[in-house]
Parts: C-alpha cells; structure tokens; sequence
C-alpha cells in the first residue's frame, strides 16, 4: 500500500508549480517545530529537471509531452510506492494524457491558474475538476503555500497517522506511443 498520494501540480509555464513544490517540501524538511510524517519523504519531480534527466531524448510535440508525462507519472508512482510524498511539477497540459496518468499513479491534481501565459507554443487545458485549484492571479506564493499546506493536511498526511493510499494496478496495460 502506498503510504503517500502523488500530488501533481498541472498548470502553464510560468504559473508557480515549482515555487509552490519546494515550498512544500521546505516546510516539512527545514521546520525543526513540525513533527510530521512527511519530514524527509518528500521527493519533487520538477519538469525542468525531469527533461535534463530522463527526457533528454523528448522534444515538445504533443507526442513527445505525452511521453515525458508518462514517464514522470511512472517513477512518482514509484517513488510513492518506496514511502515518499511525490510532489510532481509538471505541466501536463491535455486533458487525455492527465486521465492516462490518473492510472498510472492516481495522483491528486493541484491546478495552479494564472492569466496571460496560454500561446501558441505554450498549450494548455486546464483540468476538469481538479482536487484544489490555486489562483495565482488573487494568491500571494505564501498563501497558496498554506492552502497546499491545508490541503495535505486535510488529507491526513501532514500530521499525525496518513491514510493508507490504494495502489493502481494495471498501469502497464496503457499504451505509450
């Protein structure tokens, strides 16, 4: 069973996804007054990072999107799976390729919004029904940190025993290009 949810952040370039992640991870790891089950298990994936490692090879057509998304999805799935809170910040910006990594690693979709950053090169659908949606039009960076914050916490994870998550099986069954 996994221990933590993969949290995925999913928004545009430019809307704060990395921001908000270390944010996260600094608030549970550098607080010597939290005493969390989260502190030292969380890992970020961050998309920058993600296509200087194992996405050098991918370009950003909608395939090569497609396939790097898949591949963050997999190793958060299991990095999830080896007891870490998995912060994915990664834009992710169709719609069908979100619903194929919600079997992959049934993450909880954290939709940072902000205005002005859609392009012809910049591509995006915003989620559906995302679990939290952060509009950082309205939001300073500390307030949607305390509503992450907020969030992780409403789900038993931040403080005291974490829910026990269900393991997604059958991932492999999804067709990668």
């Amino acid at each position: 069973m996994k221990r933590f949810p993969v949290i995925w952040l999913t928004g545009n370039s430019g809307s704060g996804k990395t921001t908000i992640a270390y944010g996260v991870r600094d608030h549970f790891n550098e607080n010597p007054e939290i005493d969390s089950p989260l502190a030292r298990r969380i890992v970020i994936l961050d998309g920058d990072e993600m296509r200087n490692s194992v996405s050098v090879d991918e370009g950003l057509s909608t395939e090569d999107r497609k396939k790097h998304n898949l591949r963050v999805a997999r190793l958060a799935n299991l990095m999830s799976e080896h007891g870490f809170l998995v912060l994915v910040s990664v834009i992710a910006p169709f719609e069908k390729v979100r619903n194929e990594l919600q079997l992959i690693c049934d993450p909880k979709w954290i939709y940072l919004k902000r205005k002005g950053l859609e392009g012809d090169d910049k591509p995006y659908e915003p989620p559906a029904s995302p679990d939290l949606t952060l509009d950082n039009d309205v939001l300073s960076p500390e307030k949607g940190l305390s509503q992450l914050i907020g969030y992780l916490n409403s789900l038993e994870i931040g403080s005291g025993k974490p829910k026990e998550m269900p393991i997604k099986k059958n991932w492999h069954s999804i067709k990668i290009g």
